[in-house]
């Protein structure tokens, strides 16, 4: 028995004729197919040559229209999902407390709800003090969010006779005398700070410093034999370059001489200085030098939480 062959032309009208559907590939699309020869239903149609056939794009006039595409805050649902600009334009966030700075982040729109902020990272939505940039201090309070906590601390210092101190290589002011002391209130922030008193004698009888630092969660830090004090100390008052700044490297400094708490009837100072609080548990200290009428540098270095 003879097979019967199928003409060729036959053959290409059979294959053109098996349905396709989705993105197109360029051979897909074609060019000429556009008169009225055209077979709409056996040829995927693109007219507006984006890679998607018309049946699955919901604009074949527009490019820039089609599933998958971009979308813009247009007014035009560009990807073909059944809605208009959603997910475009820019996160916004809730801002609880009006400080033009969102805590959470509320979504993405083209025209964000009244209220909402565009800048985010407001640790504490509910204080419209706290947000990142913020000058304005409040004690135990990442008020800038930056991770770190602002600390009120107050400084009670007295040096016999005379002396600075300083904090993180920069100088609060005098000491004032062993009698009577005085108190600074500064801002520090978490982390590790540092602490210097420059003393000196005026007359020739004894030398010592004392302090007592105190944040508002009742820490405390006190003058004690774990400072360290300059065994070469200048006596022009130069002292080491940065010596009161946090990381210097005091290694080679020794440790405090502890002469004794306040109150203590073993040294000359009794219940001075009189502006410290109440049962302070600071030690007066200096250098275990023969003579104690040296000037002195003492330091120590705390971390705040």
């Amino acid at each position: 028995m003879k097979m019967r062959h199928l003409p060729l032309a036959a053959l290409f009208l059979s294959l053109s004729a098996c349905p396709t559907s989705g993105k197109l590939s360029v051979d897909d699309t074609g060019t000429s197919d556009t008169g009225e020869n055209r077979d709409d239903t056996s040829t995927p149609v693109d007219m507006d040559g984006d890679g998607w056939a018309e049946e699955e794009d919901c604009n074949d006039q527009d490019a820039t229209v089609s599933p998958g595409a971009q979308e813009e805050c247009n007014g035009v649902d560009d990807d073909c999902n059944g809605e208009i600009d959603d997910g475009a334009g820019e996160d916004w966030y809730v801002d609880a407390d009006g400080d033009s700075y969102g805590g959470a982040l509320g979504g993405q729109s083209c025209d964000p709800p009244e209220g909402a902020a565009s800048t985010g990272g407001d640790c504490a939505d509910d204080d419209p003090n706290i947000h990142p940039g913020s000058t304005v201090l409040t004690d135990g309070q990442d008020s800038d969010c930056d991770g770190r906590k602002d600390w009120n601390v107050t400084i009670y210092v007295a040096v016999d006779d005379e002396g600075e101190i300083c904090l993180n290589d920069s100088t609060v002011g005098p000491t004032g005398g062993w009698s009577t002391g005085t108190v600074y209130e500064v801002w520090l922030r978490s982390g590790t700070n540092t602490v210097g008193i420059h003393g000196w004698d005026l007359g020739r009888v004894i030398t010592a410093a004392i302090a007592h630092l105190e944040i508002s969660d009742g820490s405390i830090w006190v003058t004690d034999s774990t400072w360290r004090y300059d065994p070469e100390p200048n006596q022009q008052g130069v002292g080491k370059q940065g010596w009161c700044g946090t990381g210097f490297d005091d290694s080679g400094w020794d440790l405090a001489l502890d002469i004794g708490p306040i109150g203590d009837s073993s040294n000359p100072w009794g219940n001075a200085p009189s502006v410290f609080p109440a049962g302070s548990p600071a030690h007066w200290i200096w250098d275990h030098f023969p003579v104690n009428l040296n000037s002195q540098y003492l330091r120590m270095e705390f971390d705040l939480p």
